[in-house]
């Protein structure tokens, strides 16, 4: 069996493989304030409450990219799972190329992102990932990691507006049944959420103009619930690409 943890801002994401069939994914929020006994507590909890059964001869891959929870979540996982742990990092295989500036400021997600594109969908691939930010990546015709686009995600870009501006409300975000706002609310939702589809969907076009040539689309993240059903029909909708692309890893560096 393979655990693999994808550490997000906003969510912790847990996907439990068995002879590299995903299983289940279990998911909760980031937090940083939390203590190992209460991370020992969901993640025990949500094994149990989903019937998963699991001993000590088990494989862990941990991705991260909120460092203050990395040793907290090694000590629990390994307590619960046995010591054959992994933290995706420098000197990892992962069996994806990089042809950008730094390769060692990507950050572990997009890494994973780009694996789980190239086994699952080949080359080339752009993956959208609607999480805490927003992060176009492409995984380019000849196999590299050659760029990307990052902005603001949805979550962030309605709390900012209502932060900013004295007279908007604060919005919990929903898809609108029009694009046209009559009330404030409506509105607010209207712009946040049609205007970010927009923008992802113009940035990939900008992607395959400069690149001279057309790539499969794949949208992900925890956000993507919110454009899942608006999104161009040409985007493959994928919510595990991810802790998939983390098990590949995990197994080539297992043997």
């Amino acid at each position: 069996m393979n655990i693999c943890v994808d550490v997000g801002n906003t969510l912790v994401k847990i996907g439990i493989f068995n002879e590299n069939v995903l299983l289940k994914t279990l998911s909760f929020k980031t937090d940083i304030n939390k203590s190992e006994d209460e991370l020992d507590f969901i993640i025990t909890s949500l094994l149990k409450k989903n019937d998963v059964e699991y001993d000590k001869n088990t494989h862990i891959i941990l991705s991260s990219v909120v460092p203050s929870l990395n040793v907290p979540l090694k000590n629990v996982l390994t307590n619960i799972f046995g010591d054959n742990f992994l933290h995706l990092g420098p000197g990892v295989k992962t069996g994806i190329a990089m042809k950008v500036d730094n390769p060692n400021e990507v950050g572990s997600d997009l890494i994973a992102d780009m694996v789980g594109a190239k086994n699952k969908y080949g080359k080339p691939t752009i993956v959208v990932d609607l999480g805490t930010a927003t992060k176009v990546l492409l995984l380019d015709k000849d196999g590299f990691f050659s760029a990307a686009s990052i902005a603001p995600g949805l979550i962030i870009s309605g709390a900012t507006l209502s932060n900013n501006g004295e007279m908007l409300p604060t919005v919990s975000i929903e898809v609108p049944k029009k694009v046209l706002g009559r009330n404030t609310i409506d509105a607010m939702n209207s712009g946040i959420v049609y205007g970010h589809l927009e923008m992802i969907e113009g940035l990939v076009r900008r992607f395959e103009d400069e690149l001279g040539y057309k790539c499969k689309k794949v949208l992900t993240g925890g956000n993507a619930n919110y454009l899942k059903t608006l999104i161009n029909k040409d985007f493959v909708v994928d919510f595990d690409i991810a802790v998939e692309g983390l098990n590949f890893i995990l197994n080539k560096n297992i043997g």
